[in-house]
């Protein structure tokens, strides 16, 4: 068995129970005899009307029936010699991904996912498969997986955004400290950054530098402004672990007691001025991200993740910084734990959670404007990648259910079979057709990312979500409308050839009736002809 997606490993053992259950219903019944009993009527009532004689249409009969017999050996009837299980069981997921699973390979539904336990029921079930379907899902999962394994890989960006974007910090007390943070550090940091802006004013500022979050390196390290302001720190904060500091901390010396580190000091921590004291709220957040079913997500960040936004060199702080911004505003919107600043500069003084978080979108179609959005649109797109092959995989179930059923009323055709495993294939190639469609729309969102200012042009986000839901909708129609076109030419073909419910039986029949027809013509005498 080869699967596209761990999904797919249950919903075909799934599928060929259901397809013994619905052959063993045709069978009690006996309507799965109904197409012999049709040809053999069928064959007596033409061969009468012809006039043919009782040796041609004895002959007819076996050469029809035969043909059924094969067909409903081959393509229909459970073969019992190969059986297959979820104990038995094989699979082999192909990927374009840089960074792939672990879990692409195993033996049985030892998966190493949660599907183990809610498809355990599927565990005790052993189903068969006629033999011509096993070639069929054979010949359509190789092609369908070399095709996939052959292509380069690229880097999931949007899985890996989507994981950031269901991140969720686990310390109450920490987004408790941020949002203490945003109020007393940062908006008075963005204050004082309005009324007394750097000069020369700064432009072009990347994601970290941007001003629009609470760990902009712009208010962090200009001078003594903005952070660093001898009025910008909190208060009382030994209770988190900062030490008193009197020498190097004016409001340690000016008060009695207590640790008064400075808003730079309390994101940064202390070890930021050579102390061995408590951590800053920077490093608390990297600790606190929580590893998923995928691995380490700040590993496979600092790892990989990162060029997104490039693939020159990035030093390890400013890697830090952009995870550390979007864990925060992937919080606000997944939690709606802290009080977010819009676009348009206006502060929020009233604390209602994630106020004003999704105003930065245009209109319909909407814009990334900085890293939380991009978040939330790639999360979109990513799950329509998980999705689709999933759906798949429930159509295919469907085709492979409603087979046996298709094969009687069809009358047992040859041609009806090899109809059904071309869908089966068309269906299955489109996980191919997908992973191509990844690989151009992985590398697309870092080229406009890292390349084309995806922050500075308002139109790159609306074109790389049109690309990509074009691609995920359009592309599989198209190649199931050059395949279809493709099918039915050769379904017409082998109509031409007699194939189908008696194969040859109906160039023999023209024969017969030439042969007949000479047979009963009077012959002309030497007389007739003067």
């Amino acid at each position: 068995m080869v699967a596209n997606n761990l999904i797919e490993i249950y919903t075909l053992i799934f599928a060929w129970n259901m397809y013994g259950a619905i052959w063993d219903v045709l069978t009690g019944t006996g309507l799965a005899l109904i197409p012999i009993v049709a040809v053999i009527f069928m064959t007596f009532r033409e061969g009468f009307e012809k006039g043919s004689d009782a040796k041609h249409i004895v002959r007819a009969i076996e050469i029809r029936v035969v043909s059924l017999i094969l067909v409903l050996m081959l393509c229909v009837l459970p073969f019992r010699g190969w059986s297959v299980s979820l104990a038995t069981a094989r699979y082999d997921i192909a990927v374009n991904d840089c960074n792939p699973p672990s879990n692409l390979k195993g033996d049985s539904m030892a998966t190493g996912t949660k599907a183990d336990a809610t498809f355990s029921s599927l565990s005790g079930l052993t189903v068969y498969r006629p033999v011509a379907w096993s070639l069929v899902e054979l010949t359509s999962s190789a092609i369908t997986n070399t095709t996939i394994k052959s292509m380069q890989c690229a880097n999931n960006y949007d899985f890996l955004l989507l994981r950031i974007a269901n991140s969720r910090l686990q310390d109450s007390v920490l987004r408790n400290r941020l949002m203490d943070f945003y109020e007393l550090c940062y908006k008075t940091a963005y204050h004082r950054f309005l009324e007394n802006p750097p000069q020369p004013l700064p432009t072009n500022l990347s994601e970290v530098e941007n001003v629009d979050w609470i760990g902009s390196t712009t208010l962090m390290n200009y001078t003594n402004e903005y952070m660093r302001h001898q009025d910008a720190f909190m208060m009382n904060m030994d209770k988190y672990g900062f030490t008193r500091q009197t020498v190097n901390r004016p409001q340690d010396s000016a008060t009695e007691s207590g640790a008064h580190p400075s808003c730079w000091e309390v994101w940064n921590g202390e070890a930021g001025y050579g102390l061995l004291g408590a951590k800053g709220l920077k490093e608390l957040v990297l600790l606190d991200i929580p590893s998923d079913a995928s691995g380490n997500l700040v590993e496979d960040w600092l790892g990989w993740g990162f060029t997104i936004f490039g693939q020159g060199a990035m030093a390890n702080a400013e890697k830090e910084d952009l995870l550390v911004k979007a864990v925060i505003q992937a919080e606000a919107a997944n939690l709606s734990s802290k009080t977010e600043l819009n676009m348009s500069g206006q502060l929020d003084a009233d604390r209602q959670w994630g106020k004003a978080f999704y105003d930065k979108f245009m209109s319909g179609v909407g814009m990334i404007g900085s890293l939380d959005e991009l978040t939330q649109t790639s999360t979109i797109r990513q799950t329509m990648k998980i999705a689709g092959p999933i759906i798949l995989a429930m159509i295919q179930m469907i085709l492979i259910l409603a087979s046996p059923i298709v094969m009687v009323l069809g009358g047992y055709k040859a041609s009806t079979f090899i109809a059904l495993g071309v869908t089966y294939f068309g269906l299955e190639f489109i996980n191919a057709i997908w992973a191509t469609a990844y690989f151009m729309d992985n590398n697309l969102l870092a080229f406009y990312v890292s390349e084309s200012g995806l922050f500075d042009n308002p139109m790159n986000s609306p074109i790389l979500t049109m690309v990509t839901s074009i691609s995920v909708v359009f592309l599989p129609m198209l190649w199931l409308s050059i395949l279809a076109y493709a099918g039915s030419g050769m379904l017409r073909g082998m109509g031409a050839m007699g194939v189908g419910g008696g194969f040859a039986m109906g160039s023999m029949a023209k024969t017969k009736r030439l042969r007949d027809t000479n047979d009963r013509t009077p012959k002309k005498t030497d007389k007739d002809k003067k």
